[in-house]
C-alpha cells in the first residue's frame, strides 16, 4: 500500500531528491531546480515525510545521504529517464522497419494508385508489409475498431469524424467505349446518343445511389445498365470488347486505352469532378511511421492524379 505522503510526491520532488544526492548541498540542488533555498528545504521535508527517513544528515563536511537515500538513487534515476523518454518522439527508420501498414480504398483507386504507392513503399521500406482492403460507401461508418493507417477514397465514401481528411486532387468523368463503337468516330456525342446505348455500372456497394441519375433527372429511366460489376478492370476490358458504354473517372481508362482498345469522349452531361482524399485516424496524427506512410501516399497520388491539389 502506497502511503498518502508518498502519493503526494510529484516529478519535481523526485528530481530534487536526485539533485540532492548528486550535489550533497541544498543550495546547489535548489539552483539546479530553479528554487529558492527555503523552498528546497521544504521539498526535502516532504521527501523525508514520504519515505519516513531523514535521507540526509548534516556533517562537518556537508550533507551525507542515509542508507535509504542511497538505496533510492538508482530506481528514481531510472524512473525519471523512462519518463523523459516518453516525451521524446521516436524516429522512424523505414529501411529497417518490419511494421505492417494497412491501407483501405476502393477498387478504382486500388488499381489506379496503389501499384505506384507499393513501388515507392517497398523502395523505402524493403522489410515492411503493406495490406490493402476494399471499402464500400458506408463500410467505414460501421467498423467498430479501425485498424488502418490510411484510407484513400473519394467524397462518395462516408468517413467518420474520428478521421482527418486531406484533399489530394480531382479527376474528370469521361465516357469510355470501344474504339470500334459506332460513336467512336463522332467528335461529340449527344445525350440521345448516350441514352440509346447500353451501359456498364461499376458498383462500390453501399446505398446503391447513382450520381449521374440525379443529373439525368427524368431521363435517367431511359438508361439501361446491361453489365454490373465491382471491378474496374473487368468493366474496362468488357467495354473494349462490346458496344457498352462506361462513365467513370478517366485516369484508369487512359492507362489501359491501348491494351483494351478504348476510346474516350466527353460526357454529354455536366458531371462534377470526383475529388479524392487521404484520411487517417486523429489518434495516429503524431505517429512517425504513420506520418511517413501518409507522406508516401499523398506524394504518389498527387503525382498521378490529373488535377492535383496544390
Amino acid at each position: 500500500m502506497i502511503s498518502n505522503a508518498l502519493q503526494q510526491l510529484d516529478l519535481k520532488s523526485l528530481t530534487g531528491l536526485l539533485y540532492l544526492l548528486e550535489e550533497r548541498h541544498v543550495g546547489r540542488a535548489a539552483e539546479r531546480l530553479s528554487l529558492s533555498q527555503s523552498a528546497m528545504s521544504r521539498l526535502l521535508n516532504r521527501l523525508r515525510d514520504a519515505f519516513d527517513d531523514p535521507l540526509f544528515i548534516r556533517t562537518a563536511t556537508g550533507m551525507e545521504p542515509s542508507y535509504k537515500a542511497l538505496e533510492l538513487e538508482l530506481p528514481i534515476k531510472s524512473m525519471l529517464e523512462q519518463i523523459t523518454a516518453l516525451s521524446q518522439v521516436s524516429e522512424f527508420q523505414s529501411q529497417t522497419s518490419q511494421r505492417t501498414f494497412r491501407l483501405q480504398t476502393t477498387h478504382y483507386q486500388a488499381q489506379a494508385y496503389v501499384p505506384a504507392i507499393a513501388e515507392r513503399f517497398y523502395r523505402e521500406a524493403p522489410f515492411a508489409s503493406l495490406e490493402t482492403t476494399t471499402i464500400t460507401e458506408t463500410s467505414l461508418m460501421s467498423q467498430p475498431d479501425h485498424k488502418v493507417d490510411a484510407v484513400l477514397c473519394s467524397e462518395y465514401i462516408q468517413v467518420p469524424n474520428s478521421f482527418h481528411k486531406a484533399l489530394l486532387g480531382r479527376e474528370k468523368f469521361r465516357c469510355i467505349m470501344s474504339k470500334n463503337h459506332p460513336l467512336a468516330n463522332k467528335r461529340h456525342i449527344t445525350l440521345d446518343d448516350y441514352l440509346a446505348c447500353s451501359h456498364v455500372l461499376v458498383n462500390m456497394g453501399g446505398s446503391g445511389r447513382i450520381m449521374s441519375d440525379m443529373l439525368l433527372g427524368d431521363r435517367a429511366q431511359e438508361r439501361r445498365f446491361a453489365f454490373r460489376t465491382p471491378y474496374f478492370l473487368a468493366a474496362l476490358e468488357t467495354v473494349g470488347q462490346t458496344s457498352l458504354l462506361l462513365s467513370t473517372s478517366g485516369l484508369l481508362g487512359e492507362r489501359f486505352q491501348q491494351q483494351f482498345g478504348l476510346e474516350m469522349k466527353e460526357l454529354p452531361l455536366d458531371f462534377p469532378d470526383t475529388h479524392y482524399y487521404l484520411c487517417w485516424l486523429r489518434a495516429m496524427e503524431n505517429d512517425p511511421a504513420n506520418e511517413w506512410f501518409r507522406s508516401i501516399a499523398m506524394d504518389v497520388v498527387r503525382d498521378l492524379i490529373p488535377h492535383p491539389e496544390a
